[in-house]
């Protein structure tokens, strides 16, 4: 199994929220970057299309839900899809979910997979 790629799916994902929690602590909280800020939002959108997820699924369909079970990564694959094709479609109220509950349990399920690696 390529663990060295499959880790780097887990950085890159934890690279993502890094790049998302700064920016909205740098434009003054979710619901103002998600409502106000158009090209903050954008980037933040950008780092939600989980191109990293996708590539770990591609690697090895059972690492993510075997390293990190407590994570929806059928969901997270599937927001990049919805932001890149329904993006009219797409509530503030769902960016501003994902941006203040979801990010928390998504990095420390992707850093105890990568200890889990690590321990490998």
């Amino acid at each position: 199994m390529p663990f060295e790629r499959i880790a780097k799916c887990f950085r890159d994902v934890l690279g993502a929220i890094s790049l998302i929690e700064t920016w909205v602590e740098d434009s003054g909280g979710a619901d103002r970057v998600i409502s106000q800020d158009v090209k903050t939002r954008s980037a933040i959108e950008r780092q939600l299309i989980s191109e990293a997820a996708i590539r770990l699924d591609e690697l090895d369909p059972t690492a993510a839900p075997r390293l990190a079970p407590t994570v929806d990564w059928a969901g997270i694959r599937g927001i990049g899809n919805f932001i890149r094709h329904k993006y009219d479609d797409l509530a503030t109220s769902i960016l501003v979910d994902v941006v203040r509950n979801r990010l928390t349990e998504l990095r420390d399920a992707c850093v105890h997979a990568l200890e889990t690696l690590d321990a490998a």
